[in-house]
């Protein structure tokens, strides 16, 4: 795995060559952008997913909320180190997708970046439609349904994990919407492909007899 600032850009000669063996592209938007706007439904869903697990367990927003309708004084303090969690959150973000990547520590084409404003995974390898669905899944449920859970059972939810939890839920929007995108698109038993922001696919019988 490398780490690169940015996902390599679309090769149009991979491209022709998929084509050419009987790839398959979905439907999908065609930048970050695009996927960003698409996504914002699926964001409110997610923040009212985990939204609902915390409250189970914390009233912290809920209390938040309330206050705001009461017209109570509400105040922010914002702490250096809560940067440094962000970065690290992101980091765990990114590496729960990369684990489901096999061999993901010594592929070379399999790449990484981190920013402050997100991160990112990128793999061309080929990746049966199951896998691809967990890695897309695998931060959004472990951070922001499971994690919750299980600090809400122990009791040890506090403001900062909250925020983190949910921060998280609403940055998987994209990820959540990929895989949507290969669920309703991708017949069962198929393999999936990226070239950067363009995502293929072809059958299993169609890969062995090729």
């Amino acid at each position: 795995m490398k780490y690169v600032k940015n996902i390599p850009p679309v090769d149009q000669e991979l491209r022709k060559n998929y084509i050419n063996q009987g790839w398959i592209k979905i439907k999908e938007p065609s930048n970050l952008f695009m996927a960003f706007l698409a996504s914002i439904p699926i964001m409110v869903a997610c923040g009212l997913l985990s939204f609902f697990i915390i409250t189970f367990f914390d009233t912290t927003f809920v209390d938040f909320f309330e206050n705001m309708g009461n017209n109570h004084s509400i105040s922010f303090s914002f702490r250096w180190y809560y940067i440094l969690f962000m970065l690290i959150m992101i980091y765990i973000h990114e590496m729960l997708h990369a684990l489901w990547i096999p061999n993901f520590l010594r592929d070379d084409n399999t790449f990484f970046g981190i920013k402050l404003w997100g991160g990112f995974v990128f793999t061309s390898q080929s990746l049966t439609k199951k896998r691809f669905i967990i890695i897309c899944c695998a931060p959004f449920v472990t951070l922001s349904i499971v994690l919750p859970l299980i600090l809400g059972g122990l009791n040890l939810l506090n403001g900062g994990l909250i925020f983190l939890i949910m921060i998280n839920a609403m940055a998987s929007s994209v990820d959540i919407l990929n895989a949507l995108l290969i669920i309703f698109q991708v017949p069962s038993g198929a393999m999936v492909v990226a070239n950067s922001f363009e995502t293929y696919y072809r059958r299993i019988e169609t890969e062995i007899a090729n």
